[in-house]
């Protein structure tokens, strides 16, 4: 009788299901759905209570990155779009680990939030600041991912309630460019002083630097004007001359939170 071989089952599995699944952002996709208004404010006080989400997608956050796992990334869109993610699920998690607070400051001892709290992405401890100044920024040279990116303040863009993913990332970057240029408390004309969010100054060169290259800059206009005006209201848009004069806002640090779900908090102080 001749003897039984037997192949080991992983030689039977097609090749197609051993390739490494793309990175799901489904939880978070969920987690924002269900704490995040229309406009950006957060239930902060229901997410702490029930973070279970939250924490499994932010588990998954520490364990895969495109740095340490590139096959489940294959486009640099997909990568953006685990970035963008990645930033937003952080701040989101460590305001509810310090929850109750006033201000995203309050988050961390001596006002370290973004530069010296540390979270981990594909097995690597990382700050928020080097995420987005050391991993965003130099790496992909997107202007737009500062309309995308939310720090938990009421000054910055809002925070979206459906997760970032690579297939249409293009197209929700316009449309997170076009909300906040057509946002007052961002954008505003009064005379000719035009008033802009801090973040247009922080990240000035950034607007400068990665100009649309298809797109004309005359010499005459400030750079950020230019960058803003096809996204503007158009009647904003037609009364920009070459002698307006730009201010930019200050900061509003108080937590962005939905104030009429959220739980009662200290007042926070001036930016």
């Amino acid at each position: 009788m001749r003897p039984l071989y037997f192949l080991p089952l992983w030689l039977l599995v097609p090749a197609a299901l051993c390739a490494a699944s793309p990175f799901d952002h489904g939880p978070f996709d969920q987690v924002l759905q269900e704490y995040v208004n229309d406009q950006g404010l957060v239930r902060y006080a229901a997410l702490a209570a029930d973070r279970a989400q939250l924490d499994a997608y932010v588990d998954s956050l520490g364990h895969s990155s495109p740095a340490s796992h590139p096959d489940r990334f294959p486009t640099r869109e997909h990568e953006l779009a685990y970035w963008i993610n990645a930033y937003n699920a952080f701040v989101l998690r460590g305001v509810i680990d310090a929850y109750p607070i006033a201000s995203v400051k309050d988050a961390f001892v001596l006002s370290g939030f973004f530069n010296r709290q540390t979270f981990v992405a594909g097995g690597r401890e990382m700050t928020l600041d080097h995420i987005e100044n050391k991993i965003i920024r130099p790496t992909y040279q997107e202007p737009r991912i500062h309309f995308a990116v939310n720090c938990a303040a009421l000054s910055c863009p809002q925070l979206e309630n459906r997760a970032f993913i690579g297939p249409d990332l293009d197209d929700r970057l316009e449309r997170a460019l076009t909300r906040f240029a057509q946002d007052p408390n961002h954008v505003r004309r009064r005379g000719k002083q035009l008033y802009l969010s801090k973040i247009l100054d922080w990240y000035g060169k950034d607007f400068s630097a990665w100009f649309p290259p298809d797109r004309p800059n005359p010499e005459a206009m400030p750079t950020i004007v230019n960058y803003l005006r096809p996204y503007l209201l158009p009647d904003l848009a037609a009364e920009l001359t070459e002698d307006i004069a730009i201010e930019y806002n200050d900061y509003d640090w108080a937590l962005n939170e939905d104030q009429e779900t959220g739980s009662p908090r200290p007042a926070a102080d001036s930016p």
